[in-house]
């Protein structure tokens, strides 16, 4: 498994492979730490793979603003992110009671990563040129980052899903 602490300090970057398809890596430097692609041209699915284990983020319906993130091949949910009304916060709910809070810029191009409410763990900076990207920042070692690498690719979703205006706020 991947631990994320590992890159406090180090340049870590979300960016599309390429123009046409809807295929992302998640980098440190050369190194691939993470890929995240959509598997149909206008799904709102997405398959993600850290390290040996791979995960799926999907809207339970349409008009829903909760996110279920599941291991692939399994039927239930290892946790769920509901948004506010507006989609500028969204609360994580992980196993074992666990509470990850996320707050998203007005303008769709930022997402921070919180421990509770105020101890900061990650910052993501979303570009937009031909090619999507991202600029993710770790502020401070966490063992939720840690044992859930796959939150920061969840940040990143929840922002495409904002950008596209895909009915992800009511």
């Amino acid at each position: 498994m991947i631990k994320l602490s590992e890159y406090l300090g180090k340049n870590l970057l979300i960016r599309q492979k390429s123009f046409w398809k809807r295929e992302f890596e998640f980098l440190s430097d050369n190194e691939i730490i993470g890929e995240m692609k959509y598997p149909k041209f206008l799904s709102e699915q997405v398959e993600c793979k850290i390290g040996n284990e791979k995960f799926i983020f999907k809207r339970s319906h349409m008009f829903s603003n909760v996110v279920e993130i599941r291991k692939q091949g399994y039927e239930l949910p290892i946790a769920k992110m509901d948004s506010n009304f507006f989609a500028t916060k969204g609360i994580l709910d992980l196993p074992r009671g666990k509470k990850i809070s996320l707050k998203f810029g007005l303008l769709n191009n930022r997402a921070e990563i919180y421990l509770g409410e105020s101890d900061l763990l990650a910052t993501l900076h979303y570009k937009i040129a031909f090619k999507e990207k991202c600029d993710v920042v770790i502020e401070k070692r966490s063992e939720i980052l840690d044992e859930y690498p796959w939150i920061i690719l969840l940040a990143f979703y929840f922002i495409q899903l904002k950008r596209r205006n895909t009915g992800i706020t009511h």
